[in-house]
């Protein structure tokens, strides 16, 4: 008995899990996997596997809530200062992560994009890690 496979679902695959949160900066929010932005002065292809790219890109977004700030109230009078309050602004969304993945190993990098410091790096899958070779030996 043959079970029809339709060819869209055969071709989708489970990704990589981006981490849920950053110990420094709390739960990340991520948006969908996007094609990397060819740049002429940065190589797109993966040092892993050799895929000539695009590389896949995803940005993580964080809660920020912003400090205080003194707003004036009142402006200063001959003989009188100024009247001045503490405000406190709304907390927002805010883009602070990067995670740069290859289509074809897997092999995945999230920064943290104030310092770009690594927080997490997902080692390729091995099975699309090594390119093929003729006669299947790799050295």
């Amino acid at each position: 008995m043959d079970i029809h496979r339709d060819p869209v679902v055969a071709e989708r695959r489970i990704l990589p899990a981006l981490p849920d949160s950053d110990p420094e900066m709390g739960e990340i929010r991520w948006e969908r996997w996007e094609p990397a932005l060819i740049m002429t002065h940065i190589d797109p292809t993966c040092v892993t596997c050799a895929f000539p790219g695009p590389l896949s890109t995803a940005f993580g977004k964080t809660f920020y809530t912003p400090p205080p700030t003194l707003a004036r109230v009142e402006r200063s009078v001959r003989g009188r200062p100024s009247k001045w309050a503490t405000v406190q602004h709304r907390s927002y969304w805010c883009i602070t992560h990067w995670a740069v993945r290859c289509p074809r190993c897997d092999e995945m990098r999230v920064y943290r994009q104030d310092d770009w410091t690594e927080i997490h790096y997902r080692p390729p899958t091995t099975e699309r890690a090594v390119p093929p070779t003729e006669d299947n030996v790799l050295f």
